[in-house]
């Protein structure tokens, strides 16, 4: 009887804490997008790295 009880209670435990994430999860701030970080080198005239690009699709 007794581990019934325990049982009962850890499912009311994490139904309660999933119910409160989605709670909170709901009423943040909307801003969800991801954050991306851009890196810009910027290199002497004289001073740049070896580095070859091409504007031709491969294939």
């Amino acid at each position: 009887m007794m581990r019934k009880n325990i049982l009962g209670a850890a499912v009311i435990f994490f139904v309660t804490l999933a119910f409160l994430l989605m709670i909170d999860d709901i009423t943040s701030n909307g801003n969800h997008e991801p954050q991306t970080t851009s890196q810009v080198e910027v290199y002497d005239q004289n001073n740049q790295p070896d580095i070859a690009t091409l504007d031709e699709d491969e294939q």
